[in-house]
């Protein structure tokens, strides 16, 4: 699976990226599949820290906010759900860290059920 190129929503002109998990179920091919979503420099580490660095610069994608969805993450959760939690935490500590900035950084799942989700303040699309 690859991810759709990121596009601009009209609605608030946030940089969307949907990034489709259904066969994602480890570290290597989670980071993999953000990278490439991301369009993420040759630097990038394919580690924990790069992906926080990356994250929380995206000078390379310039935009007035991110917004994330993930897609069919029920496969990695299942598989590795340790994994799922610490790229939440990248997730969530990225999203602060534009929001000092002023930027709206979203994560959005767009499938996974509530009671199904990990715990995270990220809602599934469907609670919003």
């Amino acid at each position: 699976m690859t991810a759709d190129a990121p596009s601009f929503n009209t609605a608030d002109a946030a940089l969307e990226c949907r990034i489709d998990l259904s066969d994602c179920r480890d570290k290597a091919t989670l980071l993999a599949r953000l990278a490439s979503a991301l369009q993420f420099p040759d630097w990038f580490g394919h580690n924990w820290d790069a992906l926080a660095d990356c994250l929380t610069d995206l000078s390379w994608l310039p935009a007035p906010g991110y917004r994330i969805i993930l897609t069919h993450a029920e496969a990695l959760r299942a598989a590795d759900p340790e994994t799922l939690a610490t790229a939440l935490e990248v997730l969530d500590t990225a999203a602060a860290w534009w929001a000092e900035e002023g930027i709206t950084f979203e994560v959005v799942f767009s499938d996974l059920a509530p009671e199904s989700a990990p715990p995270h303040p990220a809602a599934p699309a469907s609670d919003r």
